[in-house]
């Protein structure tokens, strides 16, 4: 599973906007790697006056889709504040919490933890999509950003 350069544009621009100014932490469902290219996402540091050098430090930014695992978007996160990163995935891959989505989540020292909540494709994946939903919204703290964004051509 993977940020496309799309999600990656739209993270950046919401992060320009502000809308991360008070946010530190994220969850993000299913273990994400990203899918676009390290010049790309060069460009879209450029255009948002981020600091393009930070991209290098990116956790395996040269295994972008010729190796797995491909970089993590942890470290993506980490450049543009967000550096209390954890994900959700029933692999474990990422240093992921082990979780089967279709199940309720126990630990409830992480609800309402997290600034933001993401799910780029995971959870169509998922069979009971309303617990799965409902695990996102106790996750995410009152006020956070709930993003959700699901493929529609070529997708499952």
């Amino acid at each position: 599973m993977g940020l496309g350069l799309a999600a990656v544009q739209n993270i950046i621009e919401m992060y320009s906007f502000g809308c991360f100014k008070k946010s530190k932490s994220i969850l993000e469902i299913g273990s994400q790697e990203l899918h676009c290219a390290p010049g790309d996402i060069k460009e879209l540091f450029k255009q948002a006056n981020l600091d393009i050098e930070l991209v290098d430090s990116f956790e395996n930014i040269d295994n972008y889709r010729s190796k797995s695992p491909g970089p993590s978007a942890k470290s993506f996160y980490n450049a543009i504040g967000l550096t209390d990163y954890y994900s959700i995935d029933l692999n474990g891959k990422h240093n992921s919490i082990p979780h089967d989505l279709n199940e309720p989540f126990l630990d409830k020292s992480k609800f309402n933890h997290f600034d933001v909540v993401t799910d780029f494709g995971s959870c169509e994946h998922v069979f009971n999509i309303a617990e799965a939903y409902k695990t996102m919204h106790k996750l995410l703290k009152p006020g956070g950003y709930f993003i959700v964004a699901q493929g529609v051509l070529k997708s499952n």
